[in-house]
């Protein structure tokens, strides 16, 4: 048996804020919550973004607020069940940005979205780490997008990096309407639906430390009570704003692989201005990270 990490993004690289959110689960959990998910939404796929609008396939635009509410409920119960691990990982996008301008390597974090989802398999690997399943078959799962060669790069050097692993990591990248990544959707959506309101209240959230656990924002979750359902029990473990602490840590040791292992860096590099040649050559669909 092996161990699931789903994620999905939310929020727009001209937002405040930015969120990738997910979660862990073995295989039989997770063949749990997608009998459960498909049947809640007669096998239709929920896209938080779309909830409550005419462009909703589920019908929810007919719907009166309690239905809705009660809806929300009941998808967040799916997920935010015994065996389930939620995880997200937020950052500011402005604190970000004078990051990347400080750094000598912007190259390897690469733009906002990439630098948070790799923090987010960071925080899995530390969960699983915990859980004592570091050694399990773990299959990381993205949705499809512009995004995924970076976070392919990413990925393969954590890999690289982790020997004792070797061969228990993949990831992949499938579509919106695949039914298990859509619980992903919702918990990055609902995480930045909160952080969205927070930064509009507070000049910023950082607060000396390596990150600002989401709980910390309660105050701005949503009053009927879905954002507390859904997180309940997570919100002080691995959901959380990184902060630029963290990102300048993971910036220093990248600093000392290339400063020791100079062929990693003009692997890398070579690598980035691959990348930007095909989104030349090519415009592809662009990931999803609205909410």
């Amino acid at each position: 048996m092996g161990t699931r990490v789903y994620f999905d993004g939310a929020g727009k690289e001209e937002d405040s804020v930015i969120t990738v959110g997910g979660y862990l689960a073995s295989d039989d959990v997770c063949g749990q919550i997608e009998h459960d998910w498909e049947r809640a939404t007669d096998g239709h796929v929920f896209h938080l973004t779309d909830f409550g609008k005419q462009s909703c396939k589920l019908g929810s635009a007919s719907w009166n607020s309690t239905s809705r509410i009660a809806f929300l409920k009941r998808l967040a119960g799916i997920v935010n069940r015994e065996g389930v691990h939620l995880i997200s990982v937020s950052v500011e996008t402005d604190a970000y940005r004078e990051f990347l301008k400080a750094s000598p390597n912007p190259h390897v974090m690469g733009p906002i979205f990439s630098g948070c989802a790799l923090v987010s398999v960071l925080a899995a690997e530390i969960l699983l780490r915990e859980l004592g399943l570091e050694a399990d078959s773990v299959a990381y799962t993205f949705e499809k997008g512009d995004r995924q060669h970076e976070i392919s790069c990413t990925l393969n050097e954590l890999d690289k990096k982790q020997d004792q692993y070797k061969d228990r990591r993949s990831h992949g990248f499938l579509p919106k309407k695949t039914t298990l990544l859509q619980p992903s959707d919702l918990i990055a959506g609902m995480a930045w639906r909160v952080l969205k309101s927070a930064h509009a209240a507070l000049p910023c959230f950082e607060n000396g430390r390596s990150r600002t656990m989401l709980k910390t924002f309660q105050r701005h979750y949503s009053r009927d009570g879905v954002t507390g359902a859904l997180f309940a029990g997570h919100d002080e473990g691995h959901c959380s704003v990184a902060n630029m602490k963290l990102f300048t840590h993971l910036d220093s040791i990248t600093t000392n692989i290339f400063r020791e292992r100079p062929h990693v860096l003009r692997d890398r590099l070579r690598a980035s201005t691959n990348q930007d040649k095909r989104k030349k050559k090519k415009r592809e669909t662009p990931l999803s990270m609205d909410v």
